[in-house]
């Protein structure tokens, strides 16, 4: 027997264990294919549960984190309103003040 015979004989000797080896997986895999489809219909309906609770779960933190910031809005709001009256408080205690200076003759200084 030659090399190239050799090779030949190892290379049909191989291509046929896999051919055969892969009928034996196809045919298994098709004996099994109810088996399998339960399980991955088993598996899909296992996710869709845990896809259902965390979609219920953002939908509910959503909500708490809208009302949070309605708070929050109505907090700056407030707080804006509460602003512009301390503003308006220093406005008029400033020109007071001024007044007093100038009613007692002392220099206006600058408000920078």
């Amino acid at each position: 027997m030659t090399l190239d015979e050799l090779w030949i004989t190892l290379v049909a000797g191989l291509f046929g264990t896999l051919l055969g080896s892969t009928a034996t997986i196809v045919a298994a895999v098709i004996g099994r294919q109810p088996t399998l489809a339960a399980i991955v219909d088993s598996r899909i309906s296992v996710l869709m549960e845990i896809y259902e609770k965390t979609i219920g779960e953002l939908r509910a933190e959503i909500a708490r984190l809208e009302e949070k910031i309605g708070l929050y809005e109505r907090t700056i709001r407030d707080l804006r309103d509460h602003i512009r009256q301390l503003e308006a408080k220093i406005d008029v205690l400033t020109a007071d003040l001024n007044e007093a200076r100038a009613a007692s003759g002392l220099e206006l200084r600058s408000a920078n």
